[in-house]
């Protein structure tokens, strides 16, 4: 067992909002925001890995992260180019892409092979079951993802399964755990719906405690660890009989980081705090700092930020 609080600074990076599935739980509404050419890009982490002391993790995602830019030829994109340039930084702890595996190919798994800084592609699923997982991500989902996963793992890459738990698939955390291990997957990840954008219409769908009791049952069993051991925590990532737990991370040692350099404390507290590069991250991490004491509810019965904008 392995129950961890994090260290150093971790932060997800939404590169572009554009993505072809239209997920009934995303956290995006249907319009797409401003996307920032590559260099800029570029600038903004220079900017992220000189203020932040420590170690950094970066999840780098969307929308489909994978179509940011792509003009449709060959394997000239500008994600590779990102994901090239965060490898060459000293305080890089760990870099990951976040896909719904949509447009992979042979060219593109080439080109992850080439990152040897890569550590793990994480690969949205939600559940064993192709119509609960379909029905959330779209027809046709479970079996591209699949095969790509495969393939992904096949080439000697690392996968990690993500899924996000609603009352629609909160009953699928034995059997994607399962299918990790039959696919050779570095197990799954599971946080929690919150009905934001596009997922505001299922707000019904927000898990109740006694779901969550269930889930934290099913992985209790899984690892061998009490239910109350894994009570405190928000998420876990589930890798055959062990686990790691994530608290709430909102404070100086976490952020999302939008399509324009918008900052949010968290992807579900969408309540900008600076933008980048027109505020250094020294500004931000200070604006970051205050969320550190507020009560979160947004993994309860929704949304509450009135704390947080009062």
């Amino acid at each position: 067992m392995e129950m961890e609080e994090g260290g150093g600074f971790g932060f997800q990076w939404h590169i572009t909002d554009r993505c072809p599935r239209k997920c009934i739980h995303c956290y995006q509404s249907d319009s797409v925001g401003v996307e920032l050419p590559v260099a800029a890009l570029m600038d903004i982490a220079d900017g992220i890995m000189s203020a932040v002391r420590g170690s950094v993790t970066i999840n780098v995602t969307g929308g489909e992260p994978l179509i940011y830019q792509y003009n449709g030829n060959g394997n000239n994109r500008a994600v590779f180019k990102l994901l090239e340039h965060l490898a060459t930084f000293d305080n890089l702890g760990e870099l990951n892409i976040i896909t719904s595996t949509y447009s992979i190919d042979k060219d593109v798994i080439r080109g992850l092979k080439k990152l040897p800084e890569l550590d793990y592609i994480k690969v949205s699923l939600e559940s064993r079951d192709s119509h609960i997982n379909d029905m959330i991500r779209g027809v046709g989902h479970y079996k591209t993802a699949l095969e790509n996963i495969r393939e992904l793992i096949d080439t000697g890459l690392r996968v990690i399964i993500m899924a996000t738990l609603s009352r629609l698939n909160y009953q699928s955390v034995s059997g994607l755990c399962e299918l990790a291990e039959e696919l050779g997957a570095s197990g799954v990840i599971f946080e929690r719906f919150v009905p934001l954008g596009r997922g505001a219409e299922m707000s019904d769908c927000v898990l109740m405690p006694s779901h969550w009791q269930e889930v934290l049952a099913a992985i209790a069993v899984i690892t061998n660890v009490s239910v109350d051991d894994l009570r405190p925590y928000k998420a876990f990532w589930v890798y055959g009989d062990s686990v790691s737990g994530a608290p709430c991370c909102l404070g100086p040692s976490s952020m999302a980081l939008m399509p324009d350099g918008t900052v949010y404390p968290c992807r579900r507290v969408p309540v900008p705090v600076g933008k980048l590069p027109k505020d250094s991250m020294e500004h931000i991490l200070e604006a970051l700092e205050k969320y550190s004491s507020a009560p979160q509810r947004c993994f309860d019965f929704g949304v509450d930020f009135n704390i947080l904008t009062a």
